[in-house]
């Protein structure tokens, strides 16, 4: 581990980058995909892309947390720093952590600092895949990787506009929706997103749920149908223009409402089982008084 910097410093960050375009950046990433994607995990390629598009606009420098890195490729935040250790054993990249120094919460580790690392330094790094005497068909492969990394040009990025997707950047239909999400609201839902937003959609129902901490199954057939008329509800106040704020907000809002109305059912019947079960000999002699 490099040694820890500022958070919130942009100078220091980008006092630490190799590199002083975007060319040579490209450079950095076809090489390193060349020489290491054949010996790397499939999430492996992905992590260091996704840091590779975030490096661009600091050119050489990305900043990222973990669980932001999960949640883009759908993984687990170990499996990110399993990854990471990965990259760095290959000198892929450097990493360097961030001390809160600055802002109103300070102490205690920020967010990480990654480094594209420049290869250009280190002549050794390609011998492995340029062996000229290695002519047999093994050799096929190699090249269309190298075609694999041509492809992926950071210079193409800085001038993407796009909100932040997985690294395939391709959307889902309603098909690909995790199993547990209810099918009901899939199907509800599926008219009008893809599968990567009604599966964040039931994120926010399930967030409502554990915020209110009712005891009610949250898959309760009852349960799941009043969520889905609450993902009626908001859509009709946006395709109206009734919507101020944003659907999933709106949406948030709808079912910790429901969840609300569910735990006061539950006290309701809690306290009436408890006054069912006082016996009239248990009750002061003046309450019971004729």
């Amino acid at each position: 581990m490099c040694p820890n910097l500022s958070n919130a410093d942009l100078c220091s960050y980008k006092s630490l980058s190799p590199f002083t375009n975007v060319e040579e950046l490209n450079r950095a990433i076809r090489i390193h995909l060349y020489a290491h994607s054949h010996e790397l995990t499939e999430n492996a390629v992905a992590v260091f892309k996704l840091i590779a598009r975030h490096a661009v606009k600091t050119v050489g420098v990305a900043f990222l947390k973990y669980d932001v890195m999960a949640t883009h490729l759908g993984v687990s935040s170990s499996t990110v720093k399993r990854i990471i250790r990965v990259l760095k054993e290959r000198q892929m990249i450097d990493v360097y952590r961030t001390v809160r120094q600055r802002g109103k919460v300070r102490g205690g580790y920020g967010h990480n600092v990654f480094l594209i690392v420049d290869p250009s330094t280190d002549p050794s790094e390609m011998n492995h895949r340029s062996n000229p005497e290695n002519t047999d068909a093994s050799n096929v492969q190699p090249e269309q990787k190298e075609t694999e990394a041509l492809s992926f040009e950071a210079g193409s990025l800085s001038e993407k506009k796009e909100p932040r997707k997985a690294v395939a950047n391709e959307k889902l239909d309603a098909s690909f929706v995790p199993a547990h999400v209810p099918p009901l609201f899939v199907t509800a839902a599926q008219p009008f997103y893809d599968a990567e937003y009604i599966y964040n959609l039931w994120g926010r129902a399930v967030s409502a749920y554990k915020y209110i901490n009712t005891d009610a199954d949250l898959m309760e057939d009852d349960i799941v149908h009043a969520i889905v008329q609450a993902f009626k509800g908001a859509m009709f106040m946006q395709k109206t223009g009734r919507l101020r704020g944003s659907l999933a907000g709106y949406f948030y809002g709808a079912c910790k409402r429901i969840f609300e109305q569910i735990y006061q059912e539950e006290l309701d019947e809690l306290w009436q089982q408890r006054t069912h079960n006082i016996r009239e000999e248990d009750l002061p002699g003046w309450l019971t008084a004729d």
